[in-house]
C-alpha cells in the first residue's frame, strides 16, 4: 500500500454560509482554487472549518465539494477524529469512500492527558486499520500526544505519515517530535502558524494555518528552504504576525477575522459564523479593518 505523503502548506478550509447559514458550495469553491492555484501542498478540513457546527449531511458536502474542484491537483485532508474509537473509525471511513487522501485524528477529547496511554494507541489502531488512506496525528492542548508517541504509532502503523503538533509551547513540541521521530514522518506546525518561524529552525516540514493567506505562506516557504531566512521571517513579520498578534488578543473571533480577509478578497460573499459566535467590538472591529487595508493586498 502506497500512502500519500502529508506535508508542506496545508491551508484549513473555512467553510462559507450564505447570510441565512446555508453552506456556500460556489464560495467554497473559489476557496479552493484560490488556494491551489497559489502553490499550496495540500488543504485540509478541520475545526477552523466549523465543522464542529455542521451535521453529517453537511460534513459529507463540504469534504465532497472539496475533493471535487480539487480534482486530484493536491491532498485532501479531513479531520476525522471523535470522542470514541467506533465513532472515528465511522468518520474515517466515510471520508475515504468520500475521496480524502488523509484523514486527521486527535485522542478521544474527554480523555485529554488522562487518557491512558495504551486506550490512546488502541485509537490510533483502530483508525488506523480502518482505512488504507493517510493517516496524520494532530495532538492539541485539550487532548495531547506525547512525541514519544508519536514515534511509537509512526513506527508501528505504516498509515501513520503525518502529525500535527499544536501543543504550546509549540516550538519545543516540534523540536522534541522531529528528535523523536527522526525523519519517519511529517512533523507539522499548526495553531494559526503563529510561531512558524520557530517551529521550521526546529525542524518542522510544514503547517496548517488558515486558508486565506496562501500567496504569503508559499513565498515564505520557497524563501526560507532557499537559505533566504531573512527574507522570510522580514515577510511573516510584515504580512503574518500582524493578524495572529490581533486574533492572539480575541481568539474567539478567529473565525470571523478569516473570513472577513476572504471577504476583502472577494472569495466569499458572506462573512457568516455560524452562532454560537462571538461579535467584535468597536475597538477590535476598527483594528480589523486597519489590519486588512495594510495587510491584504
Amino acid at each position: 500500500m502506497t500512502y500519500k505523503k502529508i506535508t508542506g502548506l496545508i491551508p484549513i478550509l473555512q467553510t462559507p454560509f450564505d447570510s441565512k447559514s446555508r453552506i456556500d458550495t460556489d464560495s467554497l469553491r473559489k476557496i479552493v482554487d484560490f488556494n491551489i492555484e497559489n502553490g499550496v501542498d495540500g488543504l485540509g478540513i478541520a475545526l477552523a472549518s466549523e465543522l464542529q457546527k455542521l451535521n453529517e449531511p453537511e460534513r459529507n458536502l463540504v469534504l465532497s465539494t472539496v475533493v471535487d474542484q480539487t480534482n486530484g491537483r493536491v491532498p485532501v485532508v479531513m479531520n476525522a477524529g471523535a470522542n470514541g474509537n467506533d465513532l472515528a473509525v465511522y468518520y474515517c471511513k466515510q471520508a475515504a469512500e468520500l475521496g480524502a487522501d488523509a484523514v486527521m485524528v486527535t485522542p478521544p477529547a474527554g480523555g485529554g492527558a488522562s487518557l491512558r496511554p495504551e486506550a490512546a494507541r488502541q485509537y490510533f489502531r483502530d483508525v488506523e486499520n480502518a482505512v488504507d488512506i493517510s493517516v496524520a496525528l494532530q495532538d492539541v492542548q485539550f487532548a495531547p500526544i506525547a512525541p514519544d508517541m508519536v514515534a511509537e504509532m509512526a513506527a508501528e502503523l505504516p498509515g501513520v505519515v503525518a502529525c500535527k503538533m499544536e501543543t504550546p509551547p509549540t516550538p519545543g513540541r516540534i523540536a522534541a517530535t522531529v528528535e523523536t521521530t527522526k525523519g519517519t514522518i511529517s512533523v507539522l506546525g499548526g495553531g494559526g502558524a503563529t510561531f512558524l518561524m520557530e517551529e521550521l529552525a526546529r525542524g518542522s516540514e510544514g503547517t496548517m494555518p488558515f486558508c486565506t493567506t496562501p500567496v504569503e505562506f508559499t513565498e515564505i516557504f520557497k524563501l526560507y528552504r532557499a537559505g533566504k531566512i531573512e527574507e522570510a521571517t522580514k515577510l511573516f513579520n510584515t504580512r503574518i504576525a500582524p493578524i495572529g498578534h490581533l486574533i492572539a488578543q480575541a481568539p474567539e473571533l478567529a473565525i470571523g477575522i478569516h473570513k472577513e480577509i476572504l471577504k476583502k478578497r472577494g472569495l466569499i460573499d458572506s462573512a457568516l459564523v455560524r452562532a454560537p459566535a462571538t461579535l467584535p467590538d468597536q475597538h477590535t472591529q476598527r483594528e480589523i479593518e486597519a489590519i486588512l487595508e495594510r495587510v491584504i493586498v
